[in-house]
């Protein structure tokens, strides 16, 4: 399960990387399914980890740290198609 985890911080760094570079692939809907895929595996993680508590701490904060990119997102996509 460790090696799901440090997994899926890898990938979550590599998204954020993607994000401020504001990579077209991943706004697609792919990268966003995929995105949205992470997280819930994340979460899934989180609650299978029982012996690792700093492990699952970063895996909690980085899970949220992209829910809180996902929603950005949105507000961001939201108000630049609301322009004339």
């Amino acid at each position: 399960m460790k090696s799901i985890a440090f997994s899926l911080m890898i990938l979550y760094l590599v998204i954020i990387v993607l994000w401020i570079t504001n990579s077209a692939s991943l706004f697609s809907i792919l990268g966003i399914s995929i995105w949205i895929l992470l997280i819930i595996i994340g979460f899934l993680t989180y609650k299978q980890l029982r012996d690792s508590r700093w492990l699952r701490k970063l895996l909690l904060f980085l899970s949220s740290f992209l829910i809180l990119f996902l929603i950005l997102t949105g507000l961001i996509h939201l108000t630049v198609t609301s322009m004339p």
